[in-house]
């Protein structure tokens, strides 16, 4: 494998796909393969695609179509949908190829919590290829390794909180992820009775964290409600003011409970923010002693795929079969692996 100049699959050609892509190339990285659901992108450059000014001489290929039996890649990273049994198609074809798999699908980052049996095949197929499967992103450093090193300092834990605020205002299609607009009827039928498109996502982040400073998982509950205002919000994505009282995002309550005594919360928002209002990651650790790490970050494809293109040589450097990013180490940038044009 090469882990200098590392040779890159992209599989799903969307926003952060394209990001990486651009990245990578900035890099002097080579991308050997690309691949697609069917539709106009399939056939096109990669390049040219991705935005830039060049061929880079690979053409997206129908995912359902290509031979990746003579696919020849160090590293093939994911940007397709969020749940684990919705990319086990894709996780078994890129595997069984020999190729590492970094992926960008939020169940990614703990499959043994989310399903314990898709779980042990993706381990079974990593571990015969000789291969690393890793959930990656945004939630790397700003939720995940940020509750860890909070808990660094301290030789006695009581319990963690986390809590963070995301602005999905912005965005119709993002926003509708977090029933922005929605009315209480609709909220109630797709976003709380149903899980939803992002139900059963958030609750993963205190389970990572208190899994990786070594406690034993007993309960997780996660609790969905509407976020309401008392005066009006007005929503960029669908170009209206959210009146008081109407949905104007997701609030996501999380418990955790351990064998050990030691508790787990989150208190996570994803809304419409007003003037002012900032993305923040927060963690804080009640013990001795106690602790707080906050995180203002930059939300989006550019922060998800940086922190993809960051882990890249770790990943291939990782053991065979299911290696999550508490078990890489701290995550590092990659500013010193090739210059950014």
């Amino acid at each position: 494998m090469n882990t200098t100049s590392p040779r890159i699959v992209i599989y799903g050609t969307g926003r952060y796909g394209n990001d990486v892509t651009r990245m990578a190339t900035a890099k002097g990285w080579q991308v050997v393969a690309a691949y697609n659901r069917a539709g106009p992108k399939v056939g096109q450059d990669i390049g040219r695609l991705a935005g830039l000014e060049e061929d880079l001489g690979i053409l997206v290929q129908d995912c359902d179509l290509a031979d990746y039996s003579t696919l020849d890649a160090d590293i093939a990273i994911v940007a397709t949908t969020d749940r684990l049994a919705d990319n086990m198609d894709i996780f078994e074809r890129l595997l069984t190829a020999g190729v590492n798999v970094l992926s960008h699908n939020t169940e990614s980052y703990l499959p043994w919590a989310v399903d314990h049996e898709l779980a042990s095949r993706i381990h079974e197929m990593a571990t015969n290829a000789g291969v690393t499967f890793t959930g990656g992103g945004i939630w790397d450093m700003s939720r995940i390794w940020s509750g860890i090193l909070a808990a660094a300092p301290c030789i006695d834990i009581e319990s963690l909180h986390h809590t963070s605020r995301t602005n999905l205002g912005k965005s119709k299609t993002v926003g509708e992820l977090a029933g922005i607009g929605f009315s209480h009827k609709r909220f109630q039928a797709e976003l709380l009775d149903e899980r939803g498109p992002i139900g059963e996502l958030y609750k993963l982040i205190p389970w990572h964290v208190t899994q990786a400073l070594g406690y034993e998982v007993t309960n997780v509950v996660e609790r969905r409600e509407p976020v309401l205002f008392d005066t009006p919000v007005f929503a960029s994505g669908i170009g209206r003011d959210i009146p008081p009282g109407e949905p104007a995002g997701l609030r996501v309550l999380v418990d955790v409970s351990t064998a050990e005594g030691m508790t787990a919360h989150a208190h996570i928002e994803l809304r419409c923010c007003a003037e002012g209002e900032d993305d923040f990651m927060r963690w804080r650790v009640d013990g001795d002693p106690s602790s707080t790490v906050h995180v203002d970050r930059q939300v989006g494809p550019p922060g998800s795929a940086t922190s993809l293109i960051n882990r890249v040589h770790d990943v291939i450097a990782a053991p065979s079969g299911i290696c999550e990013v508490h078990k890489l180490g701290p995550p590092k940038h990659s500013a010193k692996l090739g210059s950014m044009r």
